[in-house]
């Protein structure tokens, strides 16, 4: 499925559980509708036909691991038609934020990328020429600037190449809590992830809380799930901390990847007796403010790139007009 039919396909799913329509019986309405893909529809029904859960089969549908997870809580102590319903609204959101960012960079992007062919081409073809010629020094600081930008950009890529590579060959042998500490602690994403995950922490515990489950009983839950994830793991470490005679509020403090006021809303929700309602406004607020970040971020990355670019064009004219002129040889 494409990233709109996925879209389409949990909100369907979500209105036709909502207006009591089982799954097999929405699968039916599907395939007869000719909405979706009859080979996967099938292939949904024979696995729930043999017994797999629906987030088994959502698995090769390519939803990520946290809507997967979203999915298999909901099916084990949640509101599963509000579950999709919630997964289609976040990954709309998430579309609309990307579609923007590309709209951000995409003109900038494209003339960054026209100036710098410009630049590997004055590079390689244009110095040698006018260096033979004896119309330009090769030391003069005009040819060492277009010989140096794109070196210069040329390593910048290769390094993040490689630091890139380098991450993902050391993030499989850690642990998702190791990972996530650590990228909590880079400047610049740190509010983005842990506002991010608060959310989502705060929507699926606040949700099994209002199911009426107490705190081991979620741990339990979590650890039971298939697959590894964060919160599996965050389960896991909680279990062993709580069990030394810890409070939930007190353990939360640890992990970079929660905001700070994340145990005080635990903290007070326990006081309150009302956790569960707690939790689940918290995660609205944070998503809103999640994604007001993300708004931010776009409005200010083309101005940026735009700075840059025009600074690139400054710096091309100044390259071809100082050999013309005497200003150089001040320099």
């Amino acid at each position: 499925m494409t990233k709109k039919q996925r879209i389409d396909f949990v909100q369907l799913l979500g209105d036709l559980l909502v207006n009591g329509f089982s799954l097999q019986q929405a699968f039916v309405f599907f395939v007869h509708a000719n909405l979706f893909s009859p080979n996967i529809l099938i292939k949904l029904q024979q696995d729930l036909q043999q017994g797999k859960s629906l987030a088994q089969s959502f698995v090769q549908l390519q939803y990520s691991n946290d809507q997967i997870l979203q999915i298999e809580l909901a099916e084990s102590h949640g509101d599963l038609a509000q579950t999709l319903l919630g997964i289609a609204k976040q990954m709309r959101l998430v579309q609309r934020q990307q579609e923007n960012f590309l709209k951000a960079v995409s003109y900038p992007l494209l003339l960054f990328i026209f100036l710098l062919t410009i630049l590997l081409g004055m590079r390689f073809f244009l110095l040698p020429q006018l260096v033979a010629s004896g119309m330009i020094y090769a030391e003069s600081f005009s040819v060492q600037l277009i010989k140096g930008v794109p070196v210069i950009g040329l390593g910048v890529l290769i390094f993040l190449i490689i630091l890139a590579m380098c991450w993902q060959t050391w993030g499989k042998r850690q642990s998702y809590l190791t990972r996530f500490s650590l990228l909590t602690r880079i400047p610049g994403i740190r509010t983005l992830f842990s506002n991010y995950y608060s959310a989502y922490f705060a929507l699926e515990w606040g949700k099994l809380f209002q199911q009426g489950l107490e705190l081991h009983q979620i741990i339990e839950c979590l650890l039971i799930i298939e697959g590894k994830s964060l919160m599996q793991e965050l389960a896991a470490d909680l279990k062993t901390r709580l069990a030394q005679g810890s409070t939930l509020a007190e353990e939360l403090k640890r992990y970079p990847f929660l905001t700070k006021e994340f145990s005080r809303i635990v903290f007070q929700g326990e006081a309150r007796g009302n956790l569960g309602k707690e939790l689940i406004t918290y995660s609205q607020l944070v998503w809103r403010r999640f994604f007001n970040q993300l708004e931010f971020l776009c409005s200010w990355i083309q101005p940026l790139v735009f700075l840059f670019v025009a600074l690139l064009i400054v710096s091309l004219y100044l390259t071809m007009l100082l050999p013309l002129t005497d200003l150089e040889r001040i320099l």
